[in-house]
């Protein structure tokens, strides 16, 4: 009975190596909700090049068993080539994935921002500011009641046959 232990690539070798025997450098993660993740593979222009040239020396039947080894496409082998040849196999890719802002575009942000937090304390403001007008309006018409109400009883005679007071 053999027994396998889990084998993983190291980046730009392609070939399998015993998890035992990578080290866990400073900013490998350790754990975490993505710890059980493939890492994508990258691959040195050494290896690109000893590839390609593998791959084009190789037998016609043969070809697809250096992919297989490698874990490799045909479109690798062409896109590697196709760089070789152009001379670019040096260089880094170009990054993917959306550009970086420019210093304007993040000041042009940050002023966005603070535009639309202004608005809404100026919407807060004028709300409290409606909120309060409608109070002293209220507040006005009350006190008009009661000064009317005070001078319609000013005005107006005592009666002397009030509720509570019997007539002889």
């Amino acid at each position: 009975m053999t027994t396998t232990t889990s084998t993983t690539t190291p980046a730009g070798t392609g070939r399998p190596v015993p998890e035992e025997s990578i080290s866990q450098g400073p900013g490998a993660p350790e754990q975490g909700p993505r710890a059980n993740r493939s890492v994508r593979r990258t691959f040195s222009a050494e290896f690109k090049r000893a590839i390609v040239r593998e791959y084009d020396a190789a037998p016609m039947g043969s070809k697809g068993a250096v992919l297989r080894r490698e874990r490799l496409y045909d479109s690798h082998v062409q896109e590697w080539r196709a760089a070789f040849e152009a001379g670019t196999l040096d260089k880094p890719a170009a990054r993917r994935g959306r550009p970086k802002k420019t210093s304007e575009q993040v000041q042009i942000d940050q002023l966005t921002k603070e535009l639309v937090a202004e608005r809404a304390s100026h919407e807060k403001t004028r709300d409290q500011l409606a909120s309060s007008d409608a109070a002293l309006d209220t507040l006005g018409k009350g006190v008009a009641f009661l000064e009317a109400l005070s001078s319609k009883n000013a005005s107006s005679p005592a009666s002397d046959t009030s509720r509570g007071k019997q007539r002889r």
